[in-house]
């Protein structure tokens, strides 16, 4: 199974994140005003069901990608 490779800005924390447990370790930094948005809370969703299978976890990749990239903070 594959996460992505998602660098997060300096701004925001600067963390990279390579796995689902680093993804989880990272939204729980989040303050509830963000962790309410429907971005983080889809994502949060999607990573409680990663350890199902490849496709899950693919799925809760693109979900955490897709809520650092609504907020601004993914580094190019």
């Amino acid at each position: 199974m594959a996460f992505g490779n998602y660098k997060i800005k300096a701004g925001f924390g600067g963390e990279r994140i390579t796995d689902r447990n680093s993804a989880t370790a990272f939204m729980l930094t989040l303050t509830t005003i963000y962790r309410k948005k429907p971005h983080w809370k889809l994502a949060d969703q999607a990573l409680r069901q990663a350890s199902k299978s490849a496709a899950a976890e693919s799925r809760a990749s693109a979900a955490f990608k897709a809520a650092i990239e609504a907020e601004g903070w993914l580094e190019n």
